[in-house]
């Protein structure tokens, strides 16, 4: 049995805002034709062989639904030009083919959205569902990886903010 805790989750999520992360589109579609789109931050890779990747989306997401019921998902890498995108993808009370409305993409492989203007896309079969707390946990196995080279930095997310880095550090 847990604890309960000594803070709140305003205060849990502004010190979790701490941690700067990538953004990232994910689309996906059902047998039926229904569209999942929306911004993800809490993505990761997970193994190089077999190619593994997750994402976190909370259970009362109105894409939840859609992204159980597709078996190909496409995880799009955002570039620092692309708020716009980010933006509407993460814009409740819209549909996922409310929120591709003006956003350039093509059909990818069993229909999924691919969005052609992100610098990477990694296309896959769902592989596991993982319940913890709130929210789900979607292991992703990659079968496609789309890369154009760009110099645009990639989107962050940071203390409730998007951002852009300052400078690349070398060694």
């Amino acid at each position: 049995m847990m604890a309960e805790p000594l803070f709140d989750s305003a205060e849990f999520r502004q010190v979790c805002g701490h941690f700067p992360t990538g953004v990232t589109a994910v689309t996906a579609v059902t047998a039926d034709g229904t569209v999942a789109a929306l911004t993800v931050n809490s993505f990761t890779s997970v193994s190089l062989e077999p190619a593994k990747v997750l994402f976190c989306v909370t259970s009362f997401s109105s894409s939840f639904p859609v992204l159980l019921g597709s078996d190909r998902i496409a995880i799009h890498i955002l570039s620092q030009d692309q708020q716009d995108v980010a933006r509407r993808f993460a814009t409740s009370g819209l549909s996922g083919a409310q929120r591709l409305d003006g956003v350039s993409w093509v059909p990818g492989l069993d229909g999924v959205p691919l969005l052609p203007d992100t610098p990477a896309i990694l296309t896959g079969r769902r592989d596991q569902v993982i319940t913890s707390g709130d929210h789900v946990i979607i292991l992703v196995d990659v079968d496609q990886v789309h890369l154009k080279p760009t110099d645009v930095p990639a989107l962050s997310f940071y203390r409730g903010r998007f951002v852009t880095p300052s400078r690349t550090v070398t060694e």
